[in-house]
Protein backbone atom coordinates (compact mmCIF):
# COMPACT_ATOMS: atom_id res chain seq x y z
CA UNK A 1 0.00 0.00 0.00
CA UNK A 2 1.19 3.61 -0.97
CA UNK A 3 1.71 5.98 1.92
CA UNK A 4 1.64 9.55 1.75
CA UNK A 5 4.74 10.99 3.36
CA UNK A 6 4.69 15.18 3.90
CA UNK A 7 7.08 17.03 5.67
CA UNK A 8 4.69 20.03 6.64
CA UNK A 9 1.36 18.74 7.35
CA UNK A 10 -1.19 21.22 7.14
CA UNK A 11 -4.65 21.14 8.59
CA UNK A 12 -7.46 21.06 6.24
CA UNK A 13 -9.94 22.32 8.21
CA UNK A 14 -13.00 22.13 5.99
CA UNK A 15 -12.25 18.44 5.33
CA UNK A 16 -12.40 18.11 9.14
CA UNK A 17 -15.71 19.80 9.51
CA UNK A 18 -17.13 17.60 6.85
CA UNK A 19 -15.53 14.67 8.55
CA UNK A 20 -17.42 15.64 11.41
CA UNK A 21 -20.48 15.81 9.73
CA UNK A 22 -20.71 12.45 8.18
CA UNK A 23 -19.82 11.03 11.57
CA UNK A 24 -22.84 13.31 13.27
CA UNK A 25 -24.29 10.12 14.40
CA UNK A 26 -21.06 8.86 16.52
CA UNK A 27 -20.58 12.50 17.93
CA UNK A 28 -24.78 12.75 18.72
CA UNK A 29 -24.19 9.42 20.86
CA UNK A 30 -20.72 9.87 22.66
CA UNK A 31 -23.06 13.07 23.83
CA UNK A 32 -25.97 11.06 25.24
CA UNK A 33 -23.30 8.33 26.70
CA UNK A 34 -21.73 11.20 28.52
CA UNK A 35 -24.54 13.11 29.51
CA UNK A 36 -26.04 9.24 30.71
CA UNK A 37 -22.73 8.29 32.25
CA UNK A 38 -22.83 11.63 34.35
CA UNK A 39 -26.61 11.38 35.39
CA UNK A 40 -25.51 7.91 36.84
CA UNK A 41 -22.81 9.10 38.44
CA UNK A 42 -24.64 11.85 40.10
CA UNK A 43 -27.41 9.87 40.96
CA UNK A 44 -25.87 6.75 43.13
CA UNK A 45 -22.53 8.51 44.33
CA UNK A 46 -23.29 12.76 44.56
CA UNK A 47 -24.75 13.39 48.02
CA UNK A 48 -27.76 16.12 47.68
CA UNK A 49 -27.04 19.07 49.82
CA UNK A 50 -30.09 21.47 51.24
CA UNK A 51 -28.93 25.26 52.21
CA UNK A 52 -30.76 27.11 54.34
CA UNK A 53 -30.11 30.80 55.28
CA UNK A 54 -30.94 33.74 57.46
CA UNK A 55 -31.02 37.12 56.67
CA UNK A 56 -29.66 39.82 59.05
CA UNK A 57 -29.77 43.53 59.24
CA UNK A 58 -26.55 45.44 60.64
CA UNK A 59 -27.70 48.64 62.17
CA UNK A 60 -24.55 51.22 63.57
CA UNK A 61 -27.34 52.27 65.95
CA UNK A 62 -27.39 50.96 69.68
CA UNK A 63 -30.43 48.36 69.87
CA UNK A 64 -33.08 50.53 72.02
CA UNK A 65 -31.73 53.97 70.83
CA UNK A 66 -34.86 56.15 69.19
CA UNK A 67 -33.77 58.15 66.11
CA UNK A 68 -35.55 60.23 63.63
CA UNK A 69 -34.72 59.15 60.42
CA UNK A 70 -31.56 56.87 59.06
CA UNK A 71 -29.26 59.12 57.39
CA UNK A 72 -27.14 57.95 54.41
CA UNK A 73 -23.93 58.50 56.74
CA UNK A 74 -25.72 55.58 58.76
CA UNK A 75 -25.94 53.59 56.14
CA UNK A 76 -22.39 54.00 54.53
CA UNK A 77 -20.97 53.10 58.44
CA UNK A 78 -23.66 49.83 58.77
CA UNK A 79 -22.50 48.67 55.15
CA UNK A 80 -19.17 48.90 56.47
CA UNK A 81 -19.67 47.06 59.34
CA UNK A 82 -20.99 44.05 57.22
CA UNK A 83 -17.87 42.20 56.90
CA UNK A 84 -17.03 42.68 60.75
CA UNK A 85 -20.04 40.93 61.60
CA UNK A 86 -19.88 38.21 59.25
CA UNK A 87 -16.04 37.39 61.06
CA UNK A 88 -17.46 37.79 63.98
CA UNK A 89 -20.11 35.18 63.36
CA UNK A 90 -17.86 33.00 61.98
CA UNK A 91 -15.41 32.75 65.01
CA UNK A 92 -14.69 30.52 67.34
CA UNK A 93 -16.91 32.41 70.06
CA UNK A 94 -20.02 32.68 68.58
CA UNK A 95 -20.33 28.82 67.00
CA UNK A 96 -19.46 27.15 70.56
CA UNK A 97 -22.28 29.67 72.02
CA UNK A 98 -24.36 28.35 68.51
CA UNK A 99 -23.33 24.65 69.50
CA UNK A 100 -24.03 24.56 73.04
CA UNK A 101 -27.52 25.97 72.34
CA UNK A 102 -28.27 23.46 70.50
CA UNK A 103 -27.25 20.45 72.77
CA UNK A 104 -26.56 18.36 70.14
CA UNK A 105 -23.18 16.61 69.15
CA UNK A 106 -21.56 19.34 66.76
CA UNK A 107 -18.39 21.42 67.04
CA UNK A 108 -18.08 25.05 66.22
CA UNK A 109 -15.49 23.94 63.05
CA UNK A 110 -18.37 21.83 62.10
CA UNK A 111 -20.91 24.35 61.85
CA UNK A 112 -18.17 26.68 60.05
CA UNK A 113 -16.96 24.13 57.32
CA UNK A 114 -20.73 24.22 56.26
CA UNK A 115 -21.40 28.08 56.93
CA UNK A 116 -21.09 30.52 54.39
CA UNK A 117 -22.18 34.24 55.15
CA UNK A 118 -22.20 37.31 52.26
CA UNK A 119 -23.55 40.93 51.90
CA UNK A 120 -26.57 41.20 50.30
CA UNK A 121 -25.29 43.57 47.26
CA UNK A 122 -24.37 46.74 48.37
CA UNK A 123 -26.96 46.86 51.43
CA UNK A 124 -27.22 46.79 54.68
CA UNK A 125 -28.14 43.11 54.62
CA UNK A 126 -26.41 39.84 55.08
CA UNK A 127 -27.31 36.18 54.54
CA UNK A 128 -25.90 33.63 56.69
CA UNK A 129 -26.24 29.91 54.92
CA UNK A 130 -25.77 26.34 56.23
CA UNK A 131 -25.34 23.51 53.96
CA UNK A 132 -26.23 20.28 55.13
CA UNK A 133 -27.17 16.75 53.79
CA UNK A 134 -30.69 16.70 56.42
CA UNK A 135 -32.74 20.15 54.96
CA UNK A 136 -34.18 19.88 58.55
CA UNK A 137 -30.80 19.90 60.26
CA UNK A 138 -29.90 23.00 58.24
CA UNK A 139 -32.39 25.07 59.20
CA UNK A 140 -31.84 24.12 62.48
CA UNK A 141 -28.25 24.97 62.88
CA UNK A 142 -29.49 28.57 60.64
CA UNK A 143 -31.78 29.15 63.01
CA UNK A 144 -29.45 28.55 66.03
CA UNK A 145 -27.04 31.18 64.69
CA UNK A 146 -30.05 34.14 63.80
CA UNK A 147 -30.77 33.55 68.18
CA UNK A 148 -26.74 33.16 69.23
CA UNK A 149 -25.54 36.20 67.04
CA UNK A 150 -27.17 39.32 67.10
CA UNK A 151 -26.78 39.23 71.30
CA UNK A 152 -22.57 38.28 70.60
CA UNK A 153 -22.23 40.49 68.23
CA UNK A 154 -23.69 43.43 70.16
CA UNK A 155 -21.04 42.49 72.67
CA UNK A 156 -17.93 42.73 70.23
CA UNK A 157 -19.08 45.76 69.10
CA UNK A 158 -20.63 48.76 70.64
CA UNK A 159 -23.35 51.43 69.85
CA UNK A 160 -24.58 49.05 66.79
CA UNK A 161 -27.14 46.46 66.68
CA UNK A 162 -28.80 43.21 64.51
CA UNK A 163 -31.73 42.02 63.85
CA UNK A 164 -33.38 39.44 61.90
CA UNK A 165 -35.25 39.94 58.83
CA UNK A 166 -36.37 36.59 58.06
CA UNK A 167 -35.62 33.10 59.83
CA UNK A 168 -34.10 29.95 58.03
CA UNK A 169 -37.45 27.34 56.68
CA UNK A 170 -36.99 23.63 56.10
CA UNK A 171 -35.23 23.63 51.95
CA UNK A 172 -37.85 21.60 49.91
CA UNK A 173 -35.26 20.77 47.14
CA UNK A 174 -31.56 20.35 47.24
CA UNK A 175 -29.17 23.43 46.14
CA UNK A 176 -26.57 21.18 44.90
CA UNK A 177 -26.28 18.87 42.61
CA UNK A 178 -27.19 20.72 39.22
CA UNK A 179 -28.57 17.64 37.52
CA UNK A 180 -28.45 19.66 34.69
CA UNK A 181 -25.49 21.38 34.76
CA UNK A 182 -23.63 17.90 35.13
CA UNK A 183 -25.33 16.35 32.22
CA UNK A 184 -24.36 19.09 29.89
CA UNK A 185 -21.14 19.03 31.79
CA UNK A 186 -20.83 14.73 30.80
CA UNK A 187 -22.43 15.68 27.33
CA UNK A 188 -19.72 18.13 26.75
CA UNK A 189 -16.35 16.21 27.85
CA UNK A 190 -18.08 13.15 25.31
CA UNK A 191 -18.85 15.54 22.26
CA UNK A 192 -15.20 16.71 22.77
CA UNK A 193 -13.42 13.22 23.40
CA UNK A 194 -14.42 12.09 20.00
CA UNK A 195 -13.96 15.32 18.03
CA UNK A 196 -10.39 14.89 19.02
CA UNK A 197 -10.20 10.95 18.26
CA UNK A 198 -11.48 11.55 14.88
CA UNK A 199 -9.52 14.50 14.58
CA UNK A 200 -6.38 12.77 15.70
CA UNK A 201 -7.21 9.42 13.43
CA UNK A 202 -7.35 11.73 10.33
CA UNK A 203 -4.32 13.17 11.08
CA UNK A 204 -2.07 9.86 11.28
CA UNK A 205 -4.42 8.14 8.21
CA UNK A 206 -1.65 9.05 5.63
CA UNK A 207 -3.19 6.23 3.48
CA UNK A 208 -4.03 7.23 -0.43
CA UNK A 209 -7.67 6.91 -0.74
CA UNK A 210 -8.52 9.54 -3.69
CA UNK A 211 -6.76 11.49 -6.76
CA UNK A 212 -6.33 14.64 -4.77
CA UNK A 213 -4.32 13.02 -2.09
CA UNK A 214 -1.76 12.35 -4.89
CA UNK A 215 -1.90 15.65 -6.18
CA UNK A 216 -1.20 16.77 -2.81
CA UNK A 217 2.43 14.92 -2.73
CA UNK A 218 2.95 15.12 -6.08
CA UNK A 219 3.68 17.50 -9.25
CA UNK A 220 3.27 14.18 -11.21
CA UNK A 221 -0.18 14.17 -13.70
CA UNK A 222 -2.11 10.72 -12.96
CA UNK A 223 -1.72 8.62 -15.99
CA UNK A 224 -4.61 6.02 -15.44
CA UNK A 225 -6.91 4.86 -12.58
CA UNK A 226 -7.95 1.43 -12.37
CA UNK A 227 -12.00 1.53 -12.11
CA UNK A 228 -14.26 -0.42 -9.71
CA UNK A 229 -15.84 -3.27 -10.92
CA UNK A 230 -18.82 -4.56 -8.89
CA UNK A 231 -21.07 -7.85 -9.81
CA UNK A 232 -24.48 -8.74 -8.72
CA UNK A 233 -27.86 -10.18 -10.36
CA UNK A 234 -29.62 -7.20 -13.00
CA UNK A 235 -26.14 -5.75 -13.64
CA UNK A 236 -24.70 -5.53 -16.75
Amino acid sequence: MVERKKENTEIDLTKLLFLYLRKWWLILLCAIAGGGIMYFYTTNFVTPMYQAGVTIYVNNVESGQQIDYISGSNLTASQQLVSTYVNIIRSDTVLEKVADSMEMDISAEYIRSIMSASQVGETELFDVYISHPDPEMAALIANAVAEVAPGEIENFVEGSSTKIVDYAKVPGAPYSPSYRKNVMLGAAVGVILIVALLTVRDLLDVRIKKEEDLLEISDLPVLGRIPVFTSGKGQK
